[in-house]
């Protein structure tokens, strides 16, 4: 940062805006929105100098990352460092053999709520390490009663319970509250079950059609059939394929078991579906 700050480029501002210097306690409470303004004032001019605004201590005050506004990835939600412990996962081959705490490790994340999904980075590279789906069996608990944990927080699907750990119950606290807030303000549609049992709310006056399939109103219809109730249908023409495997989703994760509940592994995950196949 010293070489940033000695290299940065004319015209950019360069001078620290000061902060108000009057304690909290002694401010009065007919100047509280005076006092409100200068602070808003001071982040404000630290968030428009990109050596500051890029810092990593700025966008975890602020609570914001690489993914916070993307469009396609839906509206922000909380964000911020959080402990999380390996396995809880309910696919078989995920978890550790042990059984108990001594096989568990805690790791710090970056964990990240959208709509449809929560998700944890690692801090130093960014890169994605967990993706968990909302789906009808999304529920949060809290306490070391029901988590196993100090300042415990257990956020469970149907395919993993989470255990995050937080530095006290009232920080635990927050973050349920602005999960569940947050999920069933946006993501109410994936919390209950739908048509042919599908994870996905039925999509009225779409513009995609299906032509193969007459049978079907909208492409979204087709793709909460196929995927959520004709799997292995799905998986029987992909395994009786010769020549091509069309891919006709607009957006399919590569990592999607076809087959559920999952008995055999990976083996119908479909990139694994595509590997044995090619």
């Amino acid at each position: 940062h010293t070489v940033r700050r000695q290299s940065i480029k004319r015209g950019e501002p360069r001078q620290m805006p000061s902060l108000p210097h009057t304690a909290e306690s002694t401010v009065r409470e007919e100047h509280f929105s005076s006092r409100r303004k200068q602070l808003e004032d001071y982040l404000t001019n630290i968030l428009k100098m990109p050596m500051y605004r890029n810092y990593h201590g700025t966008m975890e005050f602020v609570g914001v990352s690489q993914l916070s506004f993307i469009h396609d990835l839906g509206p922000k939600g909380i964000e911020g460092f959080i402990m999380k412990r390996s396995g809880g996962h309910r696919i078989p081959g995920l978890n550790c053999c042990g059984q108990g705490r001594m096989c568990y490790r805690w790791s710090k994340r970056w964990l990240v709520v959208k709509d449809s999904f929560l998700m944890y980075m690692k801090p130093d590279s960014g890169a994605i390490s967990f993706v968990l789906l909302v789906d009808k069996e999304f529920n949060i608990k809290i306490g070391q009663k029901e988590t196993e944990t100090k300042y415990g927080l257990q956020i469970d699907n149907l395919s993993r319970s989470l255990i995050l750990k937080c530095n006290s119950y009232r920080h635990a606290q927050w973050w349920r509250q602005g999960i569940d807030e947050f999920i069933r303000k946006h993501g109410k549609d994936f919390l209950t079950e739908h048509r042919f049992g599908s994870y996905a709310a039925v999509q009225e006056n779409t513009l995609a059609k299906c032509p193969n399939f007459p049978i079907y109103t909208s492409l979204f219809y087709l793709v909460s059939w196929v995927v959520e109730y004709e799997d292995e249908w799905l998986c029987l023409q992909a395994t009786s394929a010769v020549f091509f495997i069309f891919l006709y989703f607009l957006r399919l994760s590569p990592e999607i078991f076809m087959k559920r509940p999952v008995v055999e592994g990976n083996r119908w995950r479909l990139d694994c579906i595509l590997k044995r196949k090619a």
